[in-house]
C-alpha cells in the first residue's frame, strides 16, 4: 500500500479566495437558531400519530345532544 503524503501539491492552497467568500456568504445566509418543539408522553413528536388519530375520532363524532 502506498504512503500517503499530503505534500502532493505543495504549492497549491486548499481553497480558492473564492471558495472562502462563498463560504463566508453561506454561514452568514444560515445562522444557527434555536428550535423549541413539543413532545409527546410516549416521546414522539407532539402530536404522536395516536394523539392525532384520536383528536379525529373526537372531531368527527357528532354532539348526542345535537340534532343530526
Amino acid at each position: 500500500m502506498g504512503e500517503r503524503t499530503d505534500d502532493t501539491f505543495p504549492g497549491e492552497p486548499f481553497a480558492s479566495a473564492q471558495d472562502i467568500e462563498d463560504a463566508d456568504d453561506i454561514l452568514f445566509a444560515h445562522p444557527p437558531r434555536r428550535v423549541v418543539r413539543w413532545l409527546c408522553g410516549c416521546g414522539e413528536d407532539y402530536p404522536c400519530p395516536e394523539v392525532a388519530f384520536a383528536r379525529l375520532v373526537k372531531a368527527a363524532v357528532i354532539n348526542p345532544d345535537e340534532p343530526a
